[in-house]
């Protein structure tokens, strides 16, 4: 019976880690290039930056902070 709750405290712990530790969900309604290749040109859509390859950061808008 103790490796039993042994075993379920630890998969809660383990769970509970998993859960705390994913990213937030935030929903930006724009992306740029985090090295500003192309100035403060923005994008619909997550991707990669056509400059330099590097992924797109969402951008909060003003309204959103």
């Amino acid at each position: 019976m103790r490796k039993i709750t042994l075993v379920l405290s630890l998969a809660m712990v383990v769970t509970s880690l998993f859960t705390s530790c994913s990213s937030s969900s935030e929903n930006y309604s724009s992306y740029q290039c985090p090295m500003k290749c192309e100035g403060s040109k923005t994008y619909d859509k997550a991707g990669t930056c056509p400059v330099c390859n590097m992924d797109l950061e969402g951008v909060q808008s003003k309204n959103n902070k």
